[in-house]
């Protein structure tokens, strides 16, 4: 007996099928290149919709992430890293010794980032060379000793996002070790799910963790985490059976911005008009 909206979204159009699946991430090149990870495959993709396959990774599932440098693209599996060479079409596990066991990767200034699985620590590649890699080239994110989940490259720094805390560093061009935590940038709260984080709008949004709790969805305010989910919506995410695997995607249409949580046995997706 109260007033109601019922509010319509776009649908979907096939384009194109890659492989046997699970579709497990997809990278669109500065340089006009579009790929796709299905199962233990990498495709391109081409304007007509033609799937090319350009080689194959050691997992056949889980999630992935996707970062390029000027002439290369990295995959990393949570545990490898991957290096596609745009010239040469190359593409190859990384082989080198000092390359840790990764949990996602990033990139900034040239330099491939990643977080080592089951601690503080990120590790980073050559300049403009994910293929080699220096078994003294990494930090600590220290402010708290919890878990670095994921690194993000998002508005022109490098957000350490761990379990309950967020550390944000930047480049110094330190010839050392060029990246440094900013002073005062200390965030008391942390990532559930890592593939939450995205840089959208002009600001950053994850899935929040801290040592109160968890399920708050937030959007960063300079170095503030602003509360932009409901009781509804963290009630909803409390719901999801599989929540460190929840994942967020993000797109603009028509005026409008939306960040959306998706999967993790979430019952439904759950979208945020960032505009509205």
């Amino acid at each position: 007996k109260e007033p109601a909206a019922l509010y319509g979204t776009s649908g979907l159009e096939a384009f194109t099928s890659a492989g046997a699946g699970p579709i497990r991430g997809s990278f669109a090149s500065t340089n006009g290149r579009v790929f796709v990870v299905s199962g233990i495959a990498l495709y391109e993709i081409d304007s007509n919709g033609t799937a090319t396959n350009m080689g194959s990774l050691a997992s056949a599932v889980g999630n992935i992430t996707i970062e390029e440098n000027p002439t290369q693209m990295m995959i990393c599996d949570s545990d490898k890293g991957y290096i596609f060479t745009y010239a040469t079409n190359a593409f190859v596990q990384i082989s080198d010794t000092d390359f840790p066991s990764a949990g996602s990767v990033t990139s900034n200034d040239g330099y491939f980032i990643v977080n080592q699985d089951s601690s503080g620590k990120f590790y980073i590649s050559s300049l403009n060379d994910g293929l080699t890699w220096a078994a003294l080239d990494f930090a600590t994110a220290e402010s708290s000793p919890d878990r670095l989940l994921r690194v993000l490259r998002a508005l022109g720094q490098v957000w350490m996002f761990g379990n309950k805390t967020t550390e944000i560093w930047t480049n110094t061009g330190d010839s050392a070790f060029p990246f440094q935590k900013i002073a005062g940038a200390e965030i008391t709260v942390g990532i559930l799910a890592p593939l939450t984080a995205k840089e959208f709008s002009s600001s950053v949004f994850w899935l929040g963790e801290s040592a109160d709790g968890y399920g708050i969805v937030y959007r960063a305010k300079g170095f503030s985490p602003q509360r932009v989910s409901t009781e509804a919506i963290e009630y909803a995410i409390s719901r999801a059976t599989d929540k460190p695997n929840i994942r967020a995607l993000v797109y603009q249409e028509e005026g409008h911005e939306f960040y959306m949580l998706t999967g993790g046995g979430l019952e439904t997706t759950l979208v945020l008009d960032v505009t509205t």
